[in-house]
């Protein structure tokens, strides 16, 4: 069977490398698959490794990973693969699990690799499905490279990864790597499709048919693209390691990853969702699109009740407005290659409002630099003024491309309680136009300056958020989002630094324009009453702000000020049951309604301008 699997493997990359010069138009081909639909694993496609990794002078699997791989902890059965995870003693281990691999039997070169699978969960459970090169062409790991195509930590089952290995020998290995989160449901209760196209010259990723990374020989550092060779599949469940970290009281045994089918096709380029994730609450003009649609297909889109497709139904790209919830968004698409379905899950943010501006280089900063590895200069001129920035100044960053942690450290003292940040009730936001390739990552961490030094991580860190620029060139407004806690246990109250990271892990020199650094948080929102009878809608408002009474009191003054206290309309004398003020003119932000009643009683409402 091995040498048939060699023969077809000649036919299949002959294939492969010939669609670099078809269309998208043709279907593609399966050239192999594995759909697990027997009683026994197919050991003509897979071979076991067994042991903790020592027998190979790898114990721990270069991981510090705490379980031993047997040829007894996987399960082919009902159409799947079951891989188990168990807490038993075997050698020195106290876990068992298994990893199988293709080398030598199925070996590939370039294509679309599609996988069904679904996840375990538990805090030190990492399954992966990954590929390793067949013969080092360029010398020991990472050298030759390592495709992840999926991996998984079972203490944050939202969240899968997607990662190229490269570069010199460790400690100077290197990795780029992207992160998808979904923004409801998890990995661990449903099945989803996992999808990885690869060329001679970019990989890209897929879940649920949505792309959400794609790497290119620009991504490598100046190191070596070693993508280019035969590389072969791995699929295994780690128990603990460097990344995870080990299981807790928390952490269930046995444990399950599932997959349904592992399968190869000759086309990479096939269709594909793009479109963002998470919107403004009330977004209006968001497009999603259909890249690569064949042109004998058809494509119909549907989105949740909360959104309106105001154009381009049947076609590759929509126009949706959203109101305040979410959903999702897919498109159905029909040709002669059959049907097919792509999807992601919109999260609709609450709606929101500066709170604190920290600095934009206009007026007097609330944070104070201390410290920077890089180049900050301050007081710039706007590199591009657009819709998103028109300010006269902006602040400067030149990463220091000699440094692979590039810091710029600023003292704080407007973070009362971060806990109000990692629940996300309050976000930091900031315009960003930078040269940096899109997709950069910039990172943004809270820390005690008094435990946190510079070799003693995590201690003193108390979390981290991260964003990732989505243009060159130009201003965006970006909002970071909650990553992790290093130092559970450094108390809410202790914040009294920020560090910002662009690029981290990276020997990036590019420059990062910033401006606006503010702390958003969230606002109420729809009709709220105040109190004797008094309504006011909507929240937040567009153009005109209702005030309605039930008459059973009346309102003798009306005075409404913006964040800073400023006063920006005062009424007196009103006496109808509805008020209508025009709020066309208004900025985005917060604004306090102040209603003093007859009796002299005063009511106070805070309402959002979007």
């Amino acid at each position: 069977m091995k040498n048939n699997l060699h023969a077809a493997k000649a036919a299949v990359l002959a294939l492969i490398f010939f669609s670099a010069s078809t269309t998208y138009a043709q279907c593609p081909t399966l050239i192999w698959s594995d759909e697990f639909d027997g009683e026994d694993l197919n050991t003509d496609y897979w071979s076991y490794q067994i042991g903790d990794g020592c027998n190979i002078n790898l114990c721990g699997w270069g991981n510090n990973e705490l379980q031993y791989y047997t040829n007894e902890n996987t399960e082919v059965s009902d159409g799947t693969l079951k891989i188990y995870a168990k807490r038993e003693t075997r050698g020195s281990r106290d876990y068992t699990s298994t990893r199988i691999r293709t080398i030598d039997k199925v070996d590939i070169r370039y294509g679309r690799i599609e996988a069904r699978l679904k996840m375990p969960i538990g805090q030190g459970i990492w399954p992966a499905l990954w590929m390793l090169p067949t013969d080092e062409v360029y010398g020991f790991w990472p050298q030759s490279g390592e495709i992840d195509i999926m991996e998984y930590l079972g203490h944050e089952p939202e969240v899968i990864h997607g990662t190229l290995h490269f570069g010199q020998p460790a400690p100077s290995n290197q990795s780029t790597t992207a992160s998808f989160q979904l923004t409801e449901g998890d990995f661990h209760n449903e099945w989803h499709d996992y999808a990885m196209e690869w060329e001679s010259d970019a990989i890209r990723w897929y879940i649920d048919g949505y792309l959400y990374s794609e790497k290119t020989p620009a991504d490598m550092n100046g190191q070596r693209w070693p993508f280019v060779q035969d590389f072969h599949f791995v699929i295994n469940m780690a128990v603990g390691g460097n990344w995870p970290g080990s299981p807790d009281g928390t952490t269930q045994f046995p444990q399950t990853y599932e997959i349904d089918y592992l399968r190869v096709y000759d086309l990479a380029d096939q269709p594909h969702l793009s479109g963002p994730q998470q919107v403004a609450n009330m977004a209006s003009g968001t497009k999603y699109s259909i890249a690569n649609l064949p042109d004998d297909a058809s494509v119909r889109w549907s989105v949740p009740s909360s959104a309106t497709i105001i154009d381009g139904q049947g076609s590759s790209t929509i126009t949706v407005d959203w109101q305040s919830s979410g959903g999702t968004v897919n498109a159905a698409i029909s040709n002669e290659c059959g049907e097919s379905s792509y999807e992601v899950r919109v999260e609709v943010e609450a709606a929101t409002a500066s709170e604190s501006v920290l600095e934009n280089f206009d007026q007097a900063a609330r944070i104070t630099k201390t410290f920077s590895t890089g180049q900050l200069s301050e007081e710039i001129e706007n590199p591009g003024s657009n819709d998103i920035n028109d300010s006269a100044l902006s602040g400067s960053y030149v990463r220091n491309s000699s440094e692979q942690y590039d810091v710029l450290v600023y003292d704080i003292s407007e973070v009362s309680d971060a806990s109000d940040f990692v629940s996300g009730e309050k976000r930091f936001v900031m315009d960003v136009y930078s040269t940096a390739p899109v997709g950069t990552e910039i990172l943004l961490q809270l820390e005690n300056k008094t435990s946190a030094q510079p070799n003693n991580y995590p201690s003193g860190r108390h979390s981290r958020y991260s964003v990732n620029t989505t243009t060159q060139n130009e201003w965006e407004r970006l909002t970071f989002s909650y990553i992790d806690r290093p130092d559970q246990g450094l108390s809410d109250q202790a914040i009294d630094q920020l560090i910002l990271l662009f690029s981290p892990d990276s020997f990036d020199g590019s420059t990062y324009y910033f401006d606006n650094f503010e702390i958003y948080s969230e606002v109420s929102t729809s009709t709220v009453e105040i109190d004797y009878g008094v309504e006011v809608s909507p929240n937040p408002v567009s153009n005109i702000l209702q005030i309605n009474t039930d008459g059973s009191a009346d309102i003798e003054r009306l005075r409404i000020s913006d964040r800073s206290g400023r006063m920006i309309r005062d009424y007196s004398e009103v006496n109808d049951s509805l008020y209508q003020i025009s709020t066309a003119d208004w900025q985005s932000g917060l604004y306090y309604i102040e209603i003093i009643m007859s009796d002299q009683q005063r009511l106070v409402k805070t309402i959002l301008k979007k």
